[in-house]
């Protein structure tokens, strides 16, 4: 009987993980096709304009050239996650979003979309940001290149224009990456996992789906926060905002004054966000 047990929970953890990569895999397979797609254009473009003076070499260092532009690589960027977005989007809805019942929404309404659990999303979004920024100085102290190889990469793909940064990593990413992580992924994985399970797994997975090892260990803490919040208010829609705010948070703590970016304001911002939201909380239970 035990050994019935537990080849029933082993079967239930690997379907659980493996459709959940699957889903996640099937995006990233898409972006690699759009990016894919793009450089083929290029090098077809150099081919029809170079004609009987076709190099080889010298097509690899155009198409080279052109991804490597700050610009090209923004708007690249904004194209993919539009895509995905139309994708991951009309996906969700299909499979879950159109299914909520009207105990969901009416919960949605009484209490998630009021002024305090709001508030707690908004400062919980601020230590959150703090967080990660310390996280990812942290690394840039155990590991120099790694950072910095990281901070060319985000120069090159968001560095070109800030509107169309701001396009991609404020409206897009928030809809697209929820609707795949909080939505396809997470309610999946409640299937087969118990909430403190699927709110690590869904984490650790979305650390992933960023394809890089300084912002896939720094979203660690705000994809548990994510996953928390659209289990607690049984919808993907909390989860957007707060990923949204999260990210324009990149765009607004730049412009305040420099001691909001020392390491004694960043663990204030921590411990003083933590600190409210936990009251908060507590106070919304009574």
């Amino acid at each position: 009987m035990q050994n019935n047990n537990s080849a029933a929970i082993s079967k239930k953890f690997i379907e659980g993980i493996i459709l959940s990569f699957v889903i996640m895999g099937m995006f990233m397979a898409l972006h690699t096709l759009i990016y894919m797609a793009f450089m083929m254009g290029c090098s077809t473009a150099y081919t029809l304009n170079a004609g009987d003076s076709y190099d080889y070499d010298s097509m690899i260092y155009f198409v080279t050239d052109v991804l490597t532009s700050g610009r090209v690589m923004t708007i690249l960027l904004v194209v993919i996650t539009a895509i995905s977005t139309v994708f991951s989007v009309t996906a969700y809805w299909i499979i879950w979003g159109r299914k909520r019942t009207m105990q969901d929404k009416q919960y949605l309404r009484e209490h998630i979309l009021k002024a305090r659990p709001i508030a707690m999303i908004i400062i919980g979004s601020v230590g959150l940001y703090y967080l990660a920024v310390l996280i990812s100085v942290i690394i840039g102290v155990i590991s120099p290149e790694t950072l910095e190889n990281y901070n060319e990469l985000m120069d090159m793909s968001l560095g070109g224009s800030e509107v169309l940064a701001l396009v991609a990593a404020v409206i897009l990413a928030p809809f697209n990456e929820e609707c795949i992580m909080r939505g396809l992924i997470l309610r999946n994985l409640q299937k087969y996992f118990s909430v403190p399970v699927v709110i690590v797994i869904q984490a650790v997975m979305f650390g992933i789906f960023h394809g890089n090892w300084v912002q896939g260990i720094y979203v660690l803490p705000v994809g548990a926060a994510l996953g928390f919040l659209a289990i607690k208010s049984r919808s993907v829609l909390p989860s957007i905002f707060m990923h949204l705010f999260y990210n324009l948070l990149s765009f607004i703590i730049v412009l305040l004054p420099e001691f909001c970016q020392t390491g004694l304001f960043m663990l204030m911002a921590i411990v003083i966000s933590g600190a409210s939201v936990l009251i908060m909380g507590m106070q919304n239970k009574g």
